[in-house]
Parts: C-alpha cells; structure tokens; sequence
C-alpha cells in the first residue's frame, strides 16, 4: 500500500492567488529469505539474506503541479538490512537515490542528486534477478545492469516518449577544482518499448572511480561486496581502475502468459598499472505465469574475460531456477536456485551476494518472503 499526502498550497502575487496540488507519496519493500550456501571460503553456510528478492527500501516520492503541464518532482530513497537495521549503501541515509527535478509531458524530465544510470533505467528489470528472482547477474557484477552502486553529482535527462521511443542521458560530475576527469561519468541510452516487446541500448564511461577522490560521482559502494571481483588490478588488490566501459543491449518479447528476455553486455575495465580485463556477458530468461498467483522461471548466463598484461582468459556459466508466488498484489513468497562454475585462471567462483568459493563451484538454495507497501 501506498500512502498519499495531498497538499493546496496557495502563493498570492499581488493581488492574485495562485494554486498548486502537491503530493508525497510513500513506499518501502522489506524482503527477507533463508539460504543455503555450497562453499563460500571452503564451508557450506545456512544465512539470513536481507532482500534476497528484491532490496529492502524506504522511500518518498515527491510531485508539484506548477501548471502549464510542467512538476517539480524528486525521490528520496534509503536502503537498510532488515537483519539488523542498519543503512544501507555505506550507512547513507537516503543512499539508494536522492534527487531533485522538473517534468513535463513536452519536453521530459530533468533531475539532480544521486540517481542511477541509464543501464538500470532499461535493463534491470529484464535481468535474471529481476525477472526471476534469484542471483542471476553478470558474474562479480561487472556491468552493474542491477545498480550496485549509484552516481552522486548526477544530473539525468529523460525524454518524453514518441511512439514508444525515449532516451536518456546522465553526467556525473566529480567536483574536483583542476582535476575534472578524477572519478566522473558518463551515460547514455536508447529505448522502444511497444506494448508487447521493447528493445535498449545503453552506453556508460566512468573515470577513476574509487576513494581517491570521494566526493567525485563513484566512490565508497564501488567495492561494497565480495562478490563485485573486478575493481582492482589483477595484480595487486591496491590499485584501482582507470576507466570502466560498458555496452549493453537487451531485448524483451510478451505473450499472454510468457516474458522471454536477454541482454548482452561488453565491458572493459583499464587498471592504473596499465593491466586491463574485457568481459562479454550474456543473459537469458524465461518467466511463465501457471495462474494469476504462481509464476516460474529459468535463466542461462555466460561470461567470457580475457585479460591484458596478465595471461589469462577465463570463463564462467550460470544457471538459475525460481518460483514465485503471490498471496496479494504485495505479499508474495519465493525459492530459488543458482549455481555457477568457473574455468581458467584468475576466475573465482562467486554468486550474486556471496563471498567467493574455494573451488570452481558455487550453488545457493534460497527461499523466503517479500512484502511492498
């Protein structure tokens, strides 16, 4: 359930009062799950997942008709364990997003604060994680389609849709005096979405992402897991990346009672000390509704590195199960499976929210519940 605050607000200019309808609008998710865990350091493991469906969050959203078909609108959004109740996003207290904008139908939307990019804007919701549930994402989260970490400084412009054709840009600034290019980003995308399939294209570029300059637009959450792998050099866990690349397209087709998905990724990381990794990834999913309440689903993934200044070209395969079923439009329960396998050197084993095996294999069996109001 969502909750509504209306508010008329009356401002007199001279002698004539103008009117605008305003509305805050609150919402949250608490997800919470039991899982099993094959190996994570050499044990097995029985853990407590917060939000092993869905990340847990709280959050506001803000709207003002100004008139003239034009709103200020704006979000504030944390994020928290529902284990412990702690924050989440390195203890932020509206760490998942916080921005402010204007709308219009006519001209689109523009924000301001910390919001995600473009690849989450299009193509989260078609990820095996998303679509399925479950843990399926890019192994050591490498392109970030699920918003791991999010960009500060951030100004974001969404285009109105024509015929089911958008796009949307993001530029993250890195508020260094004589050092602009230190921890900025850049992103960009297109997207057509018509009724039954919808298809996007995304491009996104940081520079010098990391602690060296923390008030830039990628800092502290860039290595927030043990399972993001890739953001230090192959050759020493103290040096960070130069630039992070990443391409990304996907596609999704409907059917009556069938989504299908997928999405390829390419991503290109060079590391200060001249080192360099480029991975191909490449995702599946298929969700089919049994009836109105009850949902199944299925994904492949794949991932392909080669490394540069390192001899190595590994690789790893994911697959993921799931069921899911609603006791109401905001109440459901749900149990997966994932499990990956990792071949070639410098390639860990490691699921989405786990720490690494000591082997070549890792599964996970989760179940749990998830409530949205």
């Amino acid at each position: 359930m969502k909750i509504k605050l209306g508010v008329l607000v009356g401002v007199a200019f001279a002698s004539t009062p103008a009117f605008a309808q305003s509305s805050v609008t609150m919402y949250g998710i608490i997800s919470n799950g039991l899982g099993y865990v094959s190996n994570q350091g050499g044990h097995s493991n029985w853990t407590m997942i917060s939000g092993a469906n869905q990340n847990n969050r709280l959050g506001f959203k803000l709207t003002e008709d100004l008139g003239g078909g034009l709103s200020a609108v704006g979000t504030l959004e944390n994020g928290f364990d529902s284990n412990t109740g702690k924050l989440g996003q390195g203890g932020r207290m509206f760490g998942r997003q916080a921005f402010v904008g204007l709308s219009s139908a006519t001209y689109g939307t523009i924000t301001f604060g910390r919001q995600y990019d473009v690849l989450w804007d299009y193509l989260n919701r078609i990820e095996p994680q998303a679509m399925g549930p479950g843990l399926g994402v890019s192994v050591g989260s490498n392109d970030n389609i699920e918003g791991n970490f999010r960009y500060n400084n951030a100004v974001k412009y969404a285009s109105p849709v024509w015929g089911g054709f958008g796009f949307d840009s993001l530029y993250a600034f890195s508020n260094k005096a004589g050092s602009f290019q230190q921890n900025r980003a850049f992103s960009a995308g297109v997207n057509f979405d018509r009724r039954t399939q919808r298809y996007s294209l995304v491009y996104v570029q940081i520079d010098h992402p990391g602690t060296a300059n923390p008030a830039g637009a990628v800092s502290d959450d860039y290595a927030g897991g043990p399972f993001q792998l890739f953001h230090t050099s192959p050759l020493s866990s103290s040096v960070g990346v130069r630039k992070q690349r990443v391409i990304a397209g996907g596609a999704e087709y409907r059917f009556d009672k069938l989504g299908i998905a997928g999405i390829v990724s390419d991503v290109r990381y060079n590391y200060l000390d001249t080192t360099s990794l480029h991975l191909d990834n490449l995702s599946v999913v298929g969700a089919y509704q049994l009836n109105p309440a009850l949902s199944v689903s299925v994904a492949y993934l794949y991932t392909h590195g080669s490394y540069g200044g390192v001899v190595s070209n590994p690789h790893w395969n994911q697959g993921q199960l799931s069921v899911d079923y609603f006791f109401s439009k905001r109440t459901d329960v749900f149990a997966y499976a994932n499990y990956i396998r990792a071949s070639g050197s410098n390639a860990p084993a490691v699921l989405f929210l786990s720490s690494p095996s000591s082997n070549r294999e890792q599964a996970a069996v989760v179940a749990g519940i998830r409530h949205k109001f």
